[in-house]
């Protein structure tokens, strides 16, 4: 197997169902936070690819990382999803029913932040293709952007570690960081606006710098919806 397809084997789960059914949701539980982790770093794979010197074997190399880690991502959710929906085919209580229909939710929203780092990804290299270029205002905008992001992921790393143990309040600093990532992007959407007026750089790389910031933003969102999830 590849190094891609080792790293995002199945941890907890491979081995099937276990006898109790809260046992077979806590093994579900482990590896949704795994699977948090793994995208985790699918991300900053993508933040290192915006700053690649692009059409070099570095960079296409990285490129084809990021692919195979989002089949494999889609592969994982169906793995998992799959596993907790025979869960749910088990003497559940009330509250064990919650716990599935919670979890099932968690894992489409994880798979939906993969499918956004591609996403990202796919818009760097349209950008290549299409011969524009970012000034580095641009860049710098991107990065406080993903810094943001990757510090609500890991937010979002700590509350799916820790899912049977989380408050109410345990939650407050990841929809303050949503919030916070919200606001930035609305700057952003009107400072872009401005700086293509002012001509600091062309409109087509207005576009493309705002796709990449509209679907960071949308990561955040994702976050939020597994936060809530848990």
């Amino acid at each position: 197997k590849s190094k891609e397809e080792t790293e995002f084997q199945l941890q907890y789960i491979s081995g099937g169902m276990l006898s109790a059914s809260k046992l077979n949701i806590t093994q579900a539980e482990r590896e949704i936070a795994l699977y948090g982790e793994r995208v985790n770093r699918m991300w900053n794979m993508v933040h290192d690819l915006i700053h690649m010197k692009p059409n070099t074997e570095e960079f296409n190399h990285l490129y084809s990382r990021i692919e195979k880690y989002e089949e494999i991502s889609d592969r994982m959710e169906i793995e998992i999803a799959n596993y907790v929906s025979r869960v749910s085919g088990g003497r559940l209580s009330d509250e064990g029913k919650l716990r599935i229909s919670a979890l099932l939710n968690i894992v489409t929203e994880i798979e939906s932040i993969a499918d956004s780092c591609y996403n990202i990804a796919k818009t760097i290299i349209r950008k290549e293709e299409a011969h524009v270029h970012f000034v580095e205002e641009q860049y710098q905008c991107i990065d406080n952007m993903m810094r943001l992001v990757s510090e609500a992921l890991t937010e979002m790393i700590i509350v799916l570690a820790n899912m049977e143990h989380v408050s109410g309040n345990d939650l407050t600093p990841n929809i303050n960081k949503e919030n916070e990532i919200n606001n930035y992007r609305n700057q952003l959407r009107t400072e872009n606006i401005e700086n293509i007026n002012l001509k600091k750089y062309e409109y087509q790389s207005g576009i493309f710098f705002m796709d990449i910031i509209s679907e960071s933003e949308r990561i955040g969102d994702y976050i939020i919806n597994v936060i809530e999830g848990v």
